[in-house]
């Protein structure tokens, strides 16, 4: 990686440190620069704007953090399904403490961005399209092996665990208490084991 790239890279994570914690409107563009010990110059080189920081967030930062959260770890269970139920228990087990009043960066700044700029709104639904598309595509699998029966259509059910992901940031965040992380994976865990043999 080179020198522009590191410094892009750079801005795009201490952006997102600083979004996560205080909101897309409430963090200026000074602040990132001097989070990311650079002139306000250097910022405007990478980024013509403080939206567009936003927009790749969502396109590199939160895509790779989900892929790498949701979907990569399932590649490694025979079961999808016991994979899928495992990943939502480590998920939210391994969450800090801090992070809980804060939920989910995606569900953030696409609640707080989407009426304000539509394309926050458009760059939110293609990531959450991507991650359902993605779920389907064990669910798939788990089908075709028969843990799935035969009858569940795949799709409708990879919307749900998505949203039941985002979901269960939303309740934590809004209760600020992780024991709501639990509850919600005993119900996550039986809805899924229903559409099993």
């Amino acid at each position: 990686m080179g020198k522009q790239e590191e410094t892009r890279k750079l801005i795009i994570e201490s952006a997102f440190a600083l979004i996560y914690q205080n909101g897309f409107q409430g963090v200026g563009v000074r602040e990132i620069a001097q989070s990311a010990n650079l002139t306000i110059g250097a910022f405007f080189y990478h980024f013509p704007t403080k939206n567009h920081v936003g927009y790749a967030i969502i396109d590199e930062f939160l895509s790779k953090g989900i892929m790498d959260r949701w979907i990569v770890p399932l590649e490694k269970y025979d079961n999808p399904i016991e994979g899928i139920i495992r990943t939502f228990k480590k998920t939210f087990e391994e969450w800090p403490d801090e992070f809980v009043s804060r939920g989910c960066p995606l569900n953030n700044l696409g609640q707080e961005m989407s009426s304000i700029d539509p394309e926050f709104q458009k760059k939110a639904k293609e990531l959450l399209s991507t991650w359902i598309q993605n779920t389907k595509t064990f669910l798939d699998i788990a089908r075709k092996k028969k843990i799935l029966k035969p009858n569940t259509d795949t799709f409708k059910l990879a919307k749900f665990i998505v949203t039941f992901q985002e979901a269960t940031f939303a309740m934590g965040k809004v209760m600020n208490d992780r024991s709501v992380y639990d509850s919600l994976y005993l119900s996550f865990r039986d809805h899924l084991r229903s559409h099993c043999h």
